[in-house]
């Protein structure tokens, strides 16, 4: 019985944890959503020298360090609302580190977290509550840097 109780408590959080993974795949196509997936063989055609930029990031200046790009945006109201709380909620709940938080004049939140090991980061996402404009999330995912990192967010802040 001990066993059992064990094996259902372990099954549950199994249940939960693959719940949350796929919180953010639910907003591929929900209605209200702009959904982007770029996958690796998609950014090894981007010129080096090109100017493609999301949220303010030159990407192209990253592209051989990236496997992937998802972007999840949505105008002002309650889906883009729940995409900001839910992506919010995945990060603080799914092992990502916050990087740092900044309000700009234009009155957007901006949120910058990571999943890393000792080497490298392995995700970057960027979460922007868009205040009065529209709000998304910008993952990278490749193997990065923290120089690269920190290149990312300098130009974003401009």
């Amino acid at each position: 019985m001990k066993r059992l109780f064990i094996v259902t408590i372990l099954l549950m959080n199994l249940a939960f944890m693959f719940g949350q993974k796929t919180t953010l795949k639910e907003y591929t196509n929900k209605e209200g959503v702009t959904a982007v997936t770029i996958s690796k063989s998609m950014l090894s055609l981007f010129p080096k020298n090109a100017d493609i930029s999301y949220g303010g990031i030159n990407v192209a200046e990253f592209v051989d360090k990236l496997s992937a790009i998802n972007l999840f945006a949505s105008p002002k109201g309650e889906v883009a609302n729940n995409l900001i709380k839910d992506a919010t909620k995945f990060m603080d709940t799914s092992g990502y580190e916050k990087l740092m938080s900044m309000k700009t004049k234009k009155d957007e939140h901006v949120n910058f977290y990571v999943q890393a090991n000792e080497e490298y980061i392995s995700e970057l996402v960027l979460i922007l509550e868009g205040g009065s404009k529209e709000s998304a999330v910008m993952q990278f995912v490749g193997k990065f840097t923290m120089e690269d990192i920190q290149q990312m967010i300098a130009k974003a802040g401009k």
